[in-house]
């Protein structure tokens, strides 16, 4: 029955124009912020680690060639052999100030050469530990100054393996250095041995950062508005991004880790704001770290969503003026149809016998609908029709199954057998045939399931049998061969028991013992057959005749000749099997060649039998 809306049409086509719009856009922009957020702070963070290594690794390279020169020095003879001649110089005549003026331009010139024209390096100083240095590079100099007064030289002493990597300023080198990065050298100082391994010298091999700061200027490109600092060992600051005044802070987050990780880019959050990306080289112990900060992740994203949202807000007033338009034109329509199928639901007889008047509403859509509304309302009362026939037909089965299996000769027998079985002790053999009068019994019974599996009647047939076959005993045979692909196929219950007991009726009557019975199913690509044969006498021409004349009246009327218990079961499966199945089904009567009753019965594989009639009339009870 149609009930009273409680909102108008055009209310209702607003509202719900308005909601879909809503949450399609709502739905479609979480999902882009969510998975683009992802993407994007993903994307950036694996850009960032693999900038903070690449940082890394140049600063690596500016120390490799700095100690590259510095080894070349330190393992070179020839300045061996010269730098002990300057430790044990003589100057305190004029011959021996020029030995040690010779001395000291081959020292140089051979300085000179490990350099080489392309000057890896700024400067290199050869000290004595007693006191004299000379200098090769920018400054060409041979002075007194002693090594000791030099500030990182207790550094260098107190480091186990006398090797020292630092960055500092030089002043001394101020006058030759013109870069904007200042006098800021990349610095490698190293015990000088002797070729006993003797401590003899110290030297220091500089170069400037510049080169450094060039390659870090090509990193920093200032798509998230990075930031580049890099630390030393100790967390001295030898790099940092315009002078910032956070190098300092970052440095606690950064520096030594316990245990320390080396050569693996770390991600560290720092005051939930910004994002630190640090890397400590193994080689040399320094630290390079680039920071980004929230806003500089999601600022594209906001920017989006700002951007979407006045678009939203656009479309949800273009949306609410284009519901209203449209809600004006389908109103007037909608109401005539809804007028004439409200009159048609005053009372049930109309709902059977009642018609949709016709209205011609303009709109094509509507006046499909309309059409099909008609056409649906016809098929509903066919199908209302039908469904009054067939629980009909449903109903007869039930009570000629019921009728025929409680009839007192059927009842009487069990007993007897089962008296019988008793008297021989044979209580298993008791026990199994009251347990199989139980479910028999059960399963008439029972009126919930109109439709059943095919196995599940099968299993009822076989029931039947055993129960039979306790009364007669090894003059009853039989055998069920149903493939597994049709045990889901559904079927009107008690047919196969239906059948069966049609056949035994006759077999046992008629033909000496022992009675066959065969019941066989197959698929045949579009239909599904199940057959059951018997050895009896068959059917008379006269009996065919009969069947066949009723099956042309049910065809016609498409109800049963009458409630007849002897030979109405063949025609109730027909009649069923023909309701279901829409005309599409198989239900042969004929003899067998050899001899006896054969019973087909089936159905297309693509139709499903109409089941919803049958739940439909369970669920007014």
């Amino acid at each position: 029955m149609i009930g009273r809306s409680k909102k108008s049409v055009q209310n209702a086509l607003q509202l719900m124009f308005f909601l879909l719009v809503t949450v399609v856009f709502l739905a479609y922009i979480s999902y882009f912020i969510i998975s683009e957020s992802r993407k994007i702070k993903t994307q950036a963070f694996e850009t960032l680690s693999r900038d903070a290594q690449t940082a890394s690794a140049f600063m690596d390279e500016e120390i490799k060639t700095v100690n590259t020169v510095m080894q070349n020095v330190a393992y070179s003879n020839l300045v061996k052999e010269h730098f002990l001649i300057y430790m044990n110089r003589d100057d305190s005549n004029s011959e021996g100030r020029y030995s040690e003026m010779q001395n000291i331009k081959v020292l140089t010139d051979l300085l000179t050469a490990i350099m080489g024209p392309s000057r890896p390096v700024d400067q290199i100083y050869l000290y004595s530990l007693d006191g004299g240095c000379v200098g090769v590079g920018l400054d060409n100099s041979n002075t007194g100054d002693n090594v000791t007064d030099r500030p990182w030289y207790d550094d260098l002493v107190r480091n186990d393996d006398n090797h020292l990597v630092f960055c500092d300023e030089d002043d001394r080198l101020d006058k030759f250095y013109t870069y904007d990065e200042g006098s800021r050298f990349l610095t490698v100082a190293s015990v000088y041995l002797s070729t006993y391994y003797n401590p003899q010298g110290v030297i220091e091999v500089k170069h400037s950062i510049s080169s450094l700061i060039s390659k870090l200027k090509k990193i920093d490109t200032g798509v998230y508005n990075e930031r580049i600092y890099i630390y030393d060992q100790t967390g001295k600051s030898i790099y940092d991004f315009s002078d910032d005044s956070m190098a300092e802070e970052y440095a606690p987050y950064v520096i030594g880790t316990d245990p320390p990780v080396y050569d693996e880019p770390r991600h560290i959050s720092y005051n939930k704001n910004t994002h630190l990306f640090a890397d400590t080289s193994s080689y040399s112990g320094f630290t390079t770290v680039i920071a980004i900060d929230n806003s500089d992740v999601y600022g594209p994203i906001y920017d989006y969503v700002k951007a979407n949202l006045l678009i939203f807000a656009g479309a949800v007033i273009l949306i609410l003026l284009l519901s209203y338009v449209v809600s004006r034109i389908i109103t007037i329509p909608v109401m005539k149809m809804y007028s004439s199928i409200s009159s048609l639901h005053t009372d049930d007889e109309s709902i059977l016998t009642g018609s949709l008047e016709k209205i011609d509403t303009n709109i094509i859509e509507l006046d499909t609908l309309y059409k099909a509304v008609m056409d649906m309302h016809d098929r509903a009362k066919s199908s209302m029709n039908r469904e009054i026939v067939l629980n009909n037909q449903r109903l007869q089965s039930q009570i000629l199954a019921l009728q025929s299996q409680m009839n007192p000769h059927f009842l009487y027998n069990s007993l007897a057998t089962i008296s019988a079985m008793a008297d021989e002790g044979m209580n298993d053999e008791v026990v199994k045939m009251c347990q199989t009068i139980s479910r028999i019994l059960r399963y008439i019974s029972s009126d919930k399931e109109p439709l059943v599996p095919l196995s599940v009647d099968a299993s009822h047939a076989t029931d039947y049998l055993e129960c039979m076959k306790m009364r007669y005993g090894d003059d009853l045979i039989y055998d069920i061969n149903i493939p597994d692909e049709m045990n889901d196929i559904k079927i009107p219950k008690l047919c196969l028991q239906l059948i069966v007991e049609n056949s035994i009726k006759y077999t046992t009557k008629n033909v000496r013992a022992p009675w066959r019975i065969s019941i066989d199913g197959r698929l045949t690509g579009m239909y599904w057959e199940i057959s059951v044969k018997d050895n009896g006498p068959g059917f008379l021409e006269e009996d065919l005749k009969v069947i066949n004349e009723k099956i042309d009246y049910i065809n016609k009327t498409d109800m049963l000749p009458g409630l007849e218990i002897n030979g109405m079961g063949l025609m109730n499966i027909y009649i069923r099997f023909k309701t279901l199945y829409h005309g599409r089904h198989i239900f042969r009567v004929s003899n067998c060649a050899e001899g006896g009753a054969l019973v087909t019965i089936g159905g297309d594989l693509d139709i499903q039998p109409d089941e919803a009639v049958d739940e439909d009339t369970e669920s007014e009870r």
